[in-house]
């Protein structure tokens, strides 16, 4: 059963039987037709391709909105009145003066990928996510196909030769910079949450040295962000993909004028970088080992639960909330659970680096107040109410929302 179906039927009690089972069916219909329209495109997608293939004959595959994309891409100014074919024409005149740039935008990732494919011919394949090939796609690099009954992706022939020529040492050296611009910032976001460019630019240059060329580094960053789809870039500054509202965070931020940032090590930060990283700290991996325990969960299915908990946390959210959202997929239907599941939820918490805390955990912070101390149990760490973003304390209101006071609750 999927996850939205477990909510209908936990949502509402008070839906009827009858309403209940239109709401499935309407969901169950919806799913279909988006099942439907992912075949579709899939179809689109691999649609029959030759190899070699020319650029021209790439580009006619595409749709004028796609031929768009690519040639804002290229920075083609002037040519967006034009038909299809005058607008291949001109493509295939800027594609070398287009690419050059782009190849030097990215990072070890992207560069293997162009390279493995250059050395196979200019066609092989690539077990990509749909977007990764789209990211190629969208910049003339490279086509997804089916021939001889097999899926390839596609290097056009004047897209191979520019790669050809510019595959030296200047290019390897700008893609290793790009590759550590990019894992120290999503290092940075994954820990902070968000950041203005100013801070960005200051907490960078302390692990990379000052950079000399920002729109580099900021070109680099843009199609970082389209590749990887772990941070936003706005205006405003940059964001990790998970952040709700990034006002919020750096508001948290400036609250606490006398809190510098965590100081992560370079190596700390170049894993967080890396795509899907999440710090399973040993409060993590104890309400992981908690669900697949009492549920019987397969660790693979309990983990995504417990990671959408920190995301959780790292938005603000209260024990108490997220306990809520938790008996929505789960069945807790005791005090001994309830009870359970918060101890694990407040050990959680107060263990995760948090973005409304510059990176620090409550743990830590209140570890920093009190001085050193003989360790003990994490259950027992000061328990943070985010609502009020104060400790909580025994004679306090439990943070999981029943009403008692925290001693009588979930500190007892």
């Amino acid at each position: 059963m999927s996850y939205l179906s477990e909510r209908v039927r936990h949502m509402d009690k008070r839906l009827s039987s009858k309403d209940q089972k239109m709401l499935l069916n309407a969901l169950d219909k919806a799913k279909a037709e988006a099942a439907q329209m992912r075949l579709k495109e899939e179809a689109k997608r691999w649609e029959d391709i030759e190899a070699p293939l020319t650029l021209a004959n790439g580009l006619a595959r595409l749709t004028k909105y796609d031929l768009s994309t690519i040639r804002s891409n290229w920075n083609i100014r002037g040519a967006s009145s034009l038909k299809k074919q005058e607008l291949i024409a001109v493509m295939e005149q800027h594609v070398s003066a287009a690419l050059s740039n782009l190849f030097f935008q990215l990072d070890e990732t992207g560069y293997g990928i162009m390279k493995k494919i250059a050395d196979r011919g200019g066609h092989g394949f690539l077990p990509l996510d749909n977007h990764q090939i789209d990211f190629f796609k969208d910049r003339g690099m490279l086509f997804p196909g089916t021939y001889e009954g097999k899926r390839i992706l596609v290097i056009p022939q004047e897209v191979l030769d520019v790669f050809r020529a510019y595959d030296s040492k200047p290019l390897r050296e700008a893609v290793k910079k790009n590759t550590e611009w990019v894992k120290l910032t999503q290092g940075l976001l994954h820990y902070y949450g968000a950041l203005s460019f100013d801070e960005l630019k200051r907490l960078l240059e302390q692990y990379a040295g000052v950079i000399e060329k920002p729109t580099r580094y900021l070109m680099a960053l843009s199609e970082a962000e389209s590749f990887y789809r772990e941070m936003r870039i706005d205006q405003d500054g940059l964001t990790h993909h998970r952040v709700m509202d990034a006002n919020i965070v750096k508001q948290e931020h400036l609250s606490r004028p006398d809190l510098p940032f965590y100081p992560f090590t370079k190596e700390q930060l170049l894993r967080a970088g890396e795509p899907g990283f999440i710090d399973r700290h040993p409060g993590y991996l104890a309400l992981v080992n908690f669900i697949t325990s009492t549920y019987s969960l397969p660790r693979d299915e309990a983990d995504p639960y417990v990671e959408e908990c920190v995301y959780s946390v790292q938005n603000g959210k209260t024990p108490g909330s997220i306990l809520k959202d938790l008996q929505l997929v789960f069945q807790i239907d005791n005090l001994e659970l309830v009870q359970r599941f918060m101890s694990h939820l407040v050990t959680l918490s107060n263990h995760t680096k948090q973005w409304y805390l510059k990176g620090y955990s409550p743990d830590e912070l209140s570890s920093a107040r009190s001085g050193p101390s003989r360790p003990g149990p994490a259950a027992s760490a000061d328990i943070i109410d985010f609502a009020t973003r104060r400790k909580v304390g025994r004679n306090d209101p439990c943070p999981c929302g029943s009403g008692k006071k925290f001693k009588k609750c979930c500190g007892g």
